[in-house]
This record gives C-alpha cells, sequence and structure tokens, in this order.
C-alpha cells in the first residue's frame, strides 16, 4: 500500500507523468498503456483499473509502481487526459460497489455505468473476490483465407490451377509461386522506397507445415523454368569448365615445380627476388573458374550458399520442402548459429560481408541476391527456435520472415484430373522466362548490375500510409506491440512484394505502380496476421514463454487448499533465476491468474480459483 503523499513519486517510477497535486479521488493516466491510476487521501491505498489484451477490464488495489517498460511516448499524454476520466468513472463505480473492498468511493462521469455493464456482461468482475483472469497468450485464431484475388491475374490463374490439382493448402501454393517470382526478380532490380533507401526485391518465406503437405511438387510447379534455365547454361558452358579444369591443372603443375625449386635452393643466394617475383606472377595467373549459375540450395550451410554466391552465381534461393535440412543441420549448430544467423541476415539486406578462414581461402560476397522459400514441421521449428536460446527472435532472423501456417488439407484430397497442359501454369512459366531473359549482367567483380525500381508518386505516397499505420500498431497495448521486430521489417517487405509484382508484369518498367503496393499491402496484412499466430503460440517471447511455464506449474502444484509460498515456488517452479522468476510472477499478477497475500513473515502464492474450474470444465 501506498501513502497519498508517495502518489506523485509511483508514478514517475512507472513511467508516467504524476500531477502538480494530487487530491482525492484524481485520476493520473496513460493512455498509451491503458492504466489509470486512483487514490484517496484518508488511507494509505489506491486502487487501479486497466484493460487486459482481450479489451476487458481489471481492477485491483495499489501495491506499488507499475511495471513497464521506458517512458510513455511524449504523443500519449493529450490521450491520457480522456482515458483517465473514462477510466475513472469505471474505478470509482467498482469501488463503490466494493470490487476494490473500498466503500466510500464517488461514481463520476456518465461511462461509469455503460463500462461497468460491459464489465458484467464478459463476466469481468470477480468471483470470489477475484477478477476475471485473462490470458497470458491471445490466440489469434485459425489460418484464415489467403487473398489470392490481389494476386496479378497471370500469377492467380496459375495458382488456382496448380491447387485444384495438388489440392495443397492455397497459401503453401500460392507461396511457392510468390518465392520463384522473387528469385527471377532478384537478378534484375532493385527497389527504392524512398531516397538512400534502396535494397533487394528478394524475399524469405517458412510456411509451417508437416511432411507430405506437397511443397516440393507446388515448387517443381512453379520453380520448373528457373531450373531449366540453370541446367542450360551449365550445359552451354560445358567446354568453358573443361578449359578451366585443363589450366588449372597446367597452372597447379608449374606452381609445384617453381615452389619445389625454392625448396631445393633454400638457404642458397641464389633464393633471390628473381625468384620471388617468378612466383607471384604464376600466382597472379591463376586462372579464374568460369561463373557458372547455382541458383537452387537445399542440404547445405549458410557459409556454402555465400561462397556459391561469391564464386558461382550471385543470385539463388534456398529452396526445401523439408526446412530440418537449413535449420536443423551442421550450419545451425550451436558453434555456428549465432554466425550463420547474422549472415542470412546480412544477404537479405543485400549488403557485403566477408568471411574470413584461416586454412582455406577467404572471400567476400558482394552484390549478391538472396531468395529463401523453406517449409518446416512445427516440431522441428520449435526444436531450432529453443535451442538457438532466443537468438533467431533475437537477431531478427525470423522477423525478416513471410509466415504462413496453413490448415492441413490431408484427409480431404481426393484426386482430380489435373487440366490438360496445364495452360495456366505455362502462361506463368512464360512469364518467368522473359524474367530469366533480362537478368543482370556481372561487373568485372561478378557482382551484378541491377536496375533501381522507384515508386511512383501514388505508390510513395500509399506505401507510406502503409508505413505509418505499421508503426502505430507497434505503440503499447495495440496489435504489433509484441511484435516490433516483424513490424519494423514489414514496410521493407511490402517494397520488396511490391517490386516483384510490379517486374512480374513488365521487367522493364521503371517504377512501381500503387496498384502494386496496394496488392502487396493485402497479402503483406495477411502475413502479419499469420505472424500474429506463430510468434503468439510458437515463438514465444522468453519472457512469456516463463509465464506460460510457470502458470501450468502453479496449477498444477498450488491447488486449493495447499499453500506454496513464494520462496518455495521459485526453488522448485521450472523457471530459473530471480529476475526471470521475478518477471514471470509479475506478468502472472497483471493477468489476475494469481496474487501474493500476506502470511506472517511470508508471502503466499494464491492462484485464482477460476483456472482451476476451467481446467475441470475442460476435463469433463
Amino acid at each position: 500500500m501506498m501513502a497519498a503523499q508517495d502518489f506523485p513519486g509511483a508514478l514517475r517510477a512507472a513511467g508516467l507523468t504524476p500531477p502538480e497535486s494530487v487530491v482525492p479521488g484524481q485520476v493520473c493516466a496513460c493512455a498509451d498503456t491503458g492504466w489509470a491510476y486512483l487514490h484517496r487521501d484518508d488511507a494509505a491505498r489506491g486502487c487501479y483499473v486497466r484493460r487486459d489484451r482481450s479489451g476487458q477490464y481489471i481492477f485491483g488495489a495499489w501495491r506499488g509502481p507499475h511495471r513497464r517498460r521506458g517512458a510513455p511516448a511524449a504523443e500519449t499524454l493529450q490521450e491520457a487526459e480522456e482515458a483517465g476520466r473514462q477510466l475513472l468513472a469505471a474505478a470509482s463505480t467498482a469501488a463503490s460497489n466494493n470490487s476494490l473492498g473500498g466503500t466510500d468511493y464517488e461514481p463520476r462521469g456518465i461511462a461509469a455505468q455503460e463500462i461497468l455493464r460491459r464489465m458484467e456482461a464478459d463476466r469481468g468482475v470477480a468471483i470470489d473476490g477475484w477478477p476475471k483472469p485473462s490470458e497470458i497468450v491471445q490466440l489469434v485464431g485459425g489460418a484464415k483465407e489467403y487473398p489470392i484475388e490481389v494476386l496479378p491475374d497471370v500469377v492467380r490463374e496459375a495458382v488456382l490451377e496448380v491447387h485444384s490439382f495438388v489440392r495443397a493448402p492455397m497459401s503453401l501454393v500460392a507461396t511457392s509461386a510468390v518465392t520463384a517470382m522473387s528469385l527471377a526478380a532478384q537478378g534484375i532490380a532493385d527497389v527504392e522506397r524512398a531516397e538512400g533507401l534502396r535494397g533487394p526485391v528478394s524475399l524469405y518465406a517458412i510456411t509451417v507445415a508437416e511432411s507430405g503437405e506437397r511443397k516440393s511438387a507446388c515448387d517443381k510447379f512453379f520453380a520448373q523454368p528457373l531450373r531449366d534455365y540453370e541446367q542450360a547454361r551449365l550445359d552451354e558452358n560445358l567446354a568453358q569448365v573443361q578449359d578451366y579444369e585443363a589450366e588449372l591443372a597446367a597452372w597447379t603443375a608449374r606452381m609445384e615445380a617453381l615452389t619445389g625449386g625454392l625448396r631445393k635452393e633454400k638457404g642458397k643466394s641464389a633464393t633471390s627476388a628473381d625468384n620471388i617475383a617468378e612466383l607471384a606472377d604464376a600466382q597472379r595467373a591463376k586462372p579464374e573458374a568460369p561463373r557458372m549459375p547455382q541458383m537452387f540450395y537445399e542440404d547445405t550451410t549458410p557459409e556454402a550458399i555465400a561462397w556459391g554466391l561469391a564464386k558461382k552465381w550471385p543470385s539463388a534461393a534456398i529452396m526445401a520442402a523439408e526446412g530440418g535440412m537449413i535449420l536443423g543441420g551442421h550450419g545451425m549448430s550451436k558453434e555456428t548459429l549465432v554466425r550463420n544467423l547474422a549472415l542470412i541476415n546480412v544477404l537479405w539486406d543485400g549488403a557485403s560481408v566477408t568471411i574470413d578462414r584461416r586454412t582455406k581461402e577467404s572471400f567476400r560476397v558482394a552484390g549478391a541476391r538472396l531468395t529463401v522459400g523453406i517449409q518446416v514441421q512445427e516440431n522441428v521449428l520449435r526444436d531450432f527456435l529453443d535451442g538457438s536460446r532466443g537468438l533467431a527472435r533475437g537477431s531478427g532472423f525470423l522477423a525478416r520472415f513471410l509466415i504462413a501456417w496453413p490448415d492441413t488439407t490431408a484427409g480431404y484430397r481426393d484426386f482430380r484430373r489435373p487440366p490438360p497442359g496445364f495452360p495456366a501454369l505455362a502462361a506463368f512459366h512464360a512469364r518467368l522466362r522473359v524474367l530469366l531473359n533480362r537478368q543482370g549482367e556481372l561487373d568485372e567483380h561478378g557482382r551484378l548490375k541491377l536496375k533501381t525500381l522507384t515508386l511512383n508518386a501514388a505508390a510513395e505516397s500509399a506505401w507510406i500510409r502503409w508505413h505509418d499505420n505499421v508503426e502505430h500498431s507497434m505503440r503499447p497495448t495495440r496489435e504489433m506491440a509484441d511484435l516490433r521486430d516483424v513490424a519494423a521489417k514489414a514496410a521493407d517487405n511490402l517494397a520488396r512484394l511490391a517490386a516483384v509484382l510490379s517486374v512480374f508484369e513488365d521487367p522493364g518498367v521503371p517504377t512501381v505502380a500503387e496498384r502494386h503496393i496496394c496488392s502487396a499491402a493485402t497479402i503483406l496484412n495477411w502475413h502479419l496476421t499469420e505472424a500474429r499466430r506463430f510468434f503468439g503460440e510458437i515463438a514465444l517471447p522468453q519472457e512469456i514463454a516463463d509465464a506460460v511455464a510457470l502458470d501450468q506449474w502453479l496449477r498444477d502444484n498450488c491447488v486449493p487448499g495447499r499453500k506454496w509460498t513464494k520462496r518455495n515456488v521459485q526453488s522448485h517452479n521450472p523457471v530459473r533465476g530471480r529476475e526471470r522468476f521475478a518477471q514471470a510472477l509479475a506478468i502472472l499478477e497483471d493477468s489476475a491468474r494469481v496474487r501474493l497475500v500476506k502470511d506472517c513473515r511470508s508471502w503466499i502464492v494464491e492462484v485464482n480459483p477460476a483456472l482451476f474450474r476451467s481446467t475441470a470444465a475442460n476435463a469433463a
């Protein structure tokens, strides 16, 4: 509890701005958190009201500074006053009805009765003196329907045609088409979304699905022209490869002869600058391997991919129907995880990177482009995330991906005869071949020469509006507040996808049109919803994962009639570390799932009885 004169200090500690003076019944609110504080000066106590993640109101007694990170944004201060009026009215009404144990709070504001009616309708007010517990993790719901209607006509018809035959999830089929388009487009152009903000059009996509969802079949359908292009270039340049191998063998023999001669003359005055100069000339004459397009990587390591981009062909894709080969392979072992996650991030950015080796040739990747399209089983992905110890999320690796988590179609895929000749898919392939014939040339260093697509005036305005909407969604209590890493990359991905759609329609176009931004925005909105499902159920932040684990342990062990002290809970629960335990317990308190009760010199952890009722109901 807190004395009235200490209330402003508590607000400052909470990152809130207190008034110049505090009077009985006054509210101090912060709109971006949804918190309001009410106190009275005749007792060392206060009450609070806030909205939980599901939009319901929770009331409680004031016990100290609210735990929150950082100060509220300056632009929320004006909103705070109105939020304070509304929440004060609700808090006053609830207090007058003994929801907080108070007896002398006076209702204020006409909104109080309406808010209270809504609370009671939602069963938001306590049973047995407890508020209704809120969920720690808010589930977004099942998979939504993929917005196939916004894809270009040629793409949409091809996706529908393949889907009608393969019967794989629609989002999986569409994602296979988009990644094939990304691989073809990334070798033609970059996109400039604003002055100084230029980057690749390459896309990273990950589909969470069990083995057998037919991603391999989808990739084969859509990427076949790309694989044919790769093989044709290899066949055309077979003579160059044979000439290179002969030149390399001759150069190797010459180097061995020179170095052998130097070893024989070791210590003699004859080993002079002339011999050293001859060896240097021979080293500079080492034949260069011809640039041969290797555009697809599957079972390999990120470093091997980087070497291929530097030495073979600077535009490629990771296409893996079994994502475990990438996420669970040697390249993602504990010893190499940090380095390889950073490397894949750099390749998404299109930046240059130097790979230094002690025992092998060092190399530099510059001007290269990489597309990623992988399918991974849920359990494999969970193992990868657990093994990364938070690095997959913390490094921004997952934030770069367009995520899809479709419902399975297994069991409902009755055989259908394929359409004769796959006419819609043939039209899609024809467009890809046009793009392949427009691939950028290489400069003397083996880097792609790419043109730059800009956004026309209408497209730029649409992109800015969408960018700002996503930026605002990252504010506290809003839908992307817990996914700031994903939201921060979303506008970049929007420009990339819009550029891919633009290049696919016309590889010679100089600008991205507004319609491409709008279509890409619809698809990105869908992927952001999928990301909320994914991160809300699989890739939880550490503090939320700890809270979930602690909550389950408490429900299993702190059964009614059995007391557990806070100290004993900390000693036996699965969340290790004092700070992590304190943070997890605070989340459960804020969610009205537990409370601490003083018993002599110990704090007892009590679990909301409603949690046991829901468990019993589910079991029944």
